[in-house]
């Protein structure tokens, strides 16, 4: 063997199903950050996107169907619609060689995570994803290596998930440089329903009723100003992605909608009364909570800490430990298994900063763990 074809066999094959805007993406930030690290594959069913990709320098090699995508491929992400992640997975399970991590990106997690977790044959692994990044741009063309850069990524272990296959899928996601977070795929679909379901058709109904009033007064549109623009941006999208989001997830968004209906008739009642106190009220709430949103601090200014855990061996031990990280609201920056045996090992998780040390630790030890926290 060649030195070219040794240090290749070395490398993790990252196999990318799916050139749009966030699998090219995917694809250009791991060939970026990653590029002595990963061998990455893509397929999509528009050949021309392949050969894009492969002309950016996205991908290593192009595959002419998703099964040859597989082979070899010790990680598997499939970035298609949501309403074909399930059907994909079934084309695929078959190919897989023992030991690979299949994961989406798929903007609604439950359903999909209780049918393929049953699906994959046995020695493969499933850890669902969702990188809260993007625009309403399409394409391989609309791919941007730093579109995760201190994005949330969510990642949704269950009681089924494997330690070893989620560290290692957690690893190649920290090299886009997005702040990773562990939630289950229930709580997941019910936060992102009004976080980013309901704004888009929120989005998508004021422009139709803008749009509506144009007809009857002319040129309407044309006085819109930046507060308009940035509010309906995102109903440019994908349409069809967005239907089969709004058909998967329709029950978490049908209570947000409702949610947001009570929420609009506040002021609407306080108007019609002529209740100024009460639409100040309102308008200061969301002031003061819209200014409390965290601001993004820089990674490489953060101190980082160590947590070491003792756990055993079981099922559901790495989904409830990161889940209970993730629920404090802290980033996991790297997880490592060290001192693993049969029946036991101890976890080591990386945070940025004394306060999500301290978080995460009472977080883990009101869940009875051992926690040992040091300075890096």
């Amino acid at each position: 063997m060649d030195e070219g074809k040794e240090a290749a066999s070395n490398k993790v094959v990252v196999s990318i199903i799916g050139l749009g805007m966030i699998g090219g993406s995917l694809a250009a930030a791991l060939s970026k950050y990653g590029a002595d690290e990963f061998n990455i594959v893509g397929y999509n069913r528009t050949k021309a996107s392949v050969g894009e990709a492969l002309a950016r320098g996205y991908i290593d090699r192009g595959a002419s169907s998703p099964t040859e995508a597989v082979e070899n491929a010790d990680i598997v992400v499939v970035a298609t619609p949501v309403g074909v992640i399930e059907e994909m997975v079934s084309e695929i399970a078959a190919s897989l060689k023992q030991g690979a991590i299949v994961t989406d990106v798929g903007s609604t997690k439950a359903k999909i995570v209780q049918e393929v977790e049953v699906m994959l044959p046995p020695g493969t692994h499933f850890v669902g994803g969702h990188p809260m990044a993007g625009s309403e741009r399409e394409g391989i063309n609309a791919a941007n290596p730093d579109i995760f850069k201190n994005a949330y990524y969510l990642l949704t272990p269950t009681p089924r998930t494997d330690m070893t296959a989620f560290r290692k899928l957690h690893a190649v996601v920290a090299r886009t440089g997005a702040n990773i977070l562990a939630i289950s795929p229930e709580r997941h679909d019910e936060a992102v329903a009004f976080i980013s379901h309901l704004p888009h058709l929120v989005s998508a109904a004021l422009m139709n009723v803008a749009a509506s009033e144009t007809k009857q007064r002319e040129n309407l549109l044309m006085l819109t100003a930046g507060g308009f623009r940035d509010t309906t941006r995102i109903a440019a999208g994908n349409t069809r992605l967005w239907v089969d989001i709004c058909l998967e997830n329709r029950k978490a968004i049908a209570h947000a909608i409702r949610h947001f209906q009570g929420e609009l008739s506040r002021y609407l009642d306080a108007m019609e009364s002529l209740d100024a106190k009460a639409l100040t009220g309102y308008l200061e709430e969301a002031r003061r909570a819209r200014l409390s949103l965290p601001s993004i601090l820089d990674k490489r200014m953060a101190e980082l800490y160590e947590l070491y855990v003792p756990v055993l061996d079981k099922p559901g031990v790495i989904s409830e430990i990161t889940l209970t990280v993730g629920a404090a609201g802290v980033n996991i920056e790297d997880i490592e298994i060290l001192h693993a045996t049969e029946s036991s090992g101890t976890l080591r998780l990386t945070v940025a900063g004394w306060e999500a040390a301290e978080k995460s630790a009472a977080a883990l030890k009101e869940k009875g763990y051992d926690v040992d926290v040091r300075g890096v």
